[in-house]
């Protein structure tokens, strides 16, 4: 009979423990980043990476844009670009700023690299995104490339959920609409394109804006030239006749006498 009790004592003890452990489970607070469930206390790590086809890279400028009710920014590292300089603002406004030049040292991005690695701390429920958004990334000759691909890799404590996809491009007029100083942000002139990937095609450069006037300023000056020439010929002419009409009647005055 006790071993009965025993028994039926430690059978019903499991099944709380085991009724106890499904709660928990089904109540575990997540959150969704970029539509991965992440529990909250975990380890994000998001990574961009680039190919550049035909261009290496010397200079970047990007920022990145994450939620800062959903997401506590940990790191951020950016190997390829030893001496990008990174302010991350304290992720107070959730965006993250870096840039790097260096003409001496060109890039090679024409195999997958990694431009930088954010890591994030999941602090509440809810969804949300990180984003980015390139303002300038150019060549030695300070053109933006133009043939290019980006890809986005997350992980969550470590194991991938997201491989090689194409990133959430930040709306820039959104960013605008939140950022102090909005008419004082350089929203730069690099084509950033939702697919994540360049035209390919060369963007041409753009006259000079002065060659209008230059233009301008040689066609009157042809015509003054032309006016000039036309002035004299006339002169030369009229002069000519002048020269006849004067022999003529010499010559008939000769003939009366």
């Amino acid at each position: 009979m006790k071993r009965i009790f025993t028994a039926s004592v430690a059978g019903v003890l499991t099944c709380v423990i085991m009724l106890a452990t499904m709660i928990c489970a089904v109540a575990a607070p997540a959150s969704t980043v970029n539509g991965v469930e992440a529990p909250v206390g975990s380890t994000i790590e998001y990574s961009i990476d680039l190919v550049s086809f035909k261009q290496d890279v010397v200079g970047i400028q990007m920022f990145y844009k994450f939620d800062t009710k959903h997401l506590k920014l940990l790191s951020t590292e950016f190997a390829s670009f030893p001496s990008a300089v990174v302010n991350p603002n304290n992720g107070d406004d959730g965006m993250i700023y870096m840039n790097y030049t260096n003409p001496s040292d060109p890039i090679d991005f024409s195999k997958a690299k990694e431009i930088g690695k954010l890591q994030f701390e999941v602090i509440a429920e809810g969804e949300s995104q990180i984003e980015y958004y390139i303002q300038y990334i150019f060549d030695y000759d300070m053109v933006n490339i133009y043939d290019y691909t980006i890809t986005y890799s997350l992980n969550v404590d470590g194991e991938a959920k997201v491989e090689d996809k194409t990133p959430i491009l930040a709306d820039i007029n959104k960013v605008l609409s939140e950022v102090d100083n909005a008419d004082k942000f350089d929203v730069g002139d690099f084509e950033n394109n939702v697919e994540g990937t360049g035209s390919g095609i060369k963007p041409t450069t753009a006259p000079k804006t002065n060659a209008p006037a230059s233009n301008s300023n040689n066609n009157s000056s042809d015509g003054g030239n032309n006016t000039a020439l036309f002035v004299i010929g006339g002169i030369v002419v009229l002069a000519l006749v002048v020269v006849v009409i004067l022999a003529v009647a010499k010559r008939k005055n000769t003939d009366a006498e």
